[in-house]
């Protein structure tokens, strides 16, 4: 039998806070897009966590689990309820942590939602305003 394939609503609001908080706010983004580029990493990713083999996607649901949930021990709430300092420090403590299974959690999901994000269209446009307006993707280094 084969575990579910979907999130649900808890691991993809984990996924989310994850996502803002180690997403760069380099180029700078106006709210309204921000929230597009964000929403559309997320879902990204989630689809990525969805489509992991059937024998690495439960334990990797535990351990959004226990990503959200063991920060109660440290902070007194689950991650999602964190600021964001706090979230920026959970993520740290798991990313240099000795354990590489806390390492390789972290390492899967800032790898997609990076890779999200520079290739999302509305931050490749903002990219390009910031190489002098050209409009045009040779001035980030892309033929056109």
């Amino acid at each position: 039998m084969t575990a579910p394939r979907r999130l649900g609503a808890r691991h993809k609001a984990t996924v989310a806070r994850i996502v803002e908080s180690i997403t760069p706010t380099f180029p700078p983004l106006d709210s309204g897009k921000r929230t597009v580029v964000f929403a559309d990493v997320t879902r990204f990713v989630a689809s990525q966590i969805e489509a992991l083999p059937d024998f690495l996607r439960p334990p990797y649901k535990m351990a959004l689990s226990g990503f959200e949930w063991l920060a109660v021990v440290r902070w007194g709430r689950p991650f999602t309820a964190l600021d964001a300092a706090r979230q920026a420090a959970w993520i740290a403590l798991w990313s240099d942590s000795p354990v590489g299974a806390m390492r390789n959690f972290v390492k899967l999901i800032r790898g997609c939602a990076l890779l999200a994000y520079y290739d999302h269209p509305l931050l490749l446009e903002a990219l390009e305003a910031e190489a002098g307006g050209e409009g045009s993707r040779e001035s980030i280094g892309e033929p056109a």
